[in-house]
């Protein structure tokens, strides 16, 4: 998996592009509804940086688009999330939020070219 894969990738625990343990699929077929957690709100967000950035496919016009200004929004969103979360996170949405936004980060300067 190239780094511009792992984007939205925390860590080692979860694929690109893989909803956290609670959103997975109910075993009958049917998909479970998970919790709105922090959690699940920044990897909305950092799917949507994704596509922004054109590593995923946009599934309205089922093409990849690269609209940097509207990625940079993204991140600082979960950025601001972050700032305004501090203090509240448990050890698991802090090392969720602070590794999904180093790694859009990263991604962002790599496909700008450092803008």
């Amino acid at each position: 998996m190239s780094t511009e894969e792992s984007a939205g990738q925390p860590d080692a625990g979860q694929q690109a592009g893989e909803l956290p343990q609670d959103a997975q699929p109910a075993d009958d077929g049917e998909h479970a509804l998970p919790d709105p957690t922090l959690q699940m709100h920044v990897f909305h967000l950092a799917s949507q940086v994704s596509m922004a950035l054109g590593e995923m496919e946009n599934p309205l016009t089922r093409e990849k688009q690269v609209d940097l200004t509207a990625a940079r929004f993204l991140i600082d969103t979960i950025g601001m999330l972050e700032t305004k979360t501090a203090g509240n996170r448990t050890d698991e949405e802090e090392e969720y939020v602070s590794g999904v936004l180093a790694n859009l980060r990263m991604a962002f300067v790599r496909k700008s070219g450092g803008q």
